[in-house]
């Protein structure tokens, strides 16, 4: 097991409430909180941000459950309640590069409300 670092904990809290409040907001606002390279359910992110921005802004609200680290890497699991009437189970998969939290991909499932 590897130490980490309370800030690295407190980093990616920051990061993953961000991207909770991007996805309220628009694509172009969750798209930061993305590796460039990233993937969401396999494909490449941007159809996800194309997704968040068709669909408009909305007041969901979201959690982290798990939050587990090991030196750079991490996984999360996120889930956010009322976007646009579904619920979501994200698991996200996050890298440090350049001393800066990223996610680099993301599968979910999706529920209605």
């Amino acid at each position: 097991m590897s130490y980490t670092a309370i800030k690295d904990y407190e980093d990616l809290f920051a990061l993953l409430k961000q991207y909770a409040e991007g996805c309220n907001e628009s694509g172009e606002a969750a798209k930061k909180t993305f590796h460039p390279n990233a993937l969401v359910n396999g494909d490449p992110a941007e159809g996800f941000f194309k997704a968040v921005d068709k669909a408009g802004k909305t007041e969901a609200t979201a959690r982290i459950d798990i939050l587990d680290v090991a030196g750079n890497v991490a996984c999360a699991r996120v889930v956010m309640e009322n976007w646009h009437g579904m619920n979501f189970v994200d698991f996200h998969q996050l890298m440090k590069v350049d001393n800066e939290w990223k996610i680099v991909s993301k599968v979910y499932k999706a529920y209605k409300n």
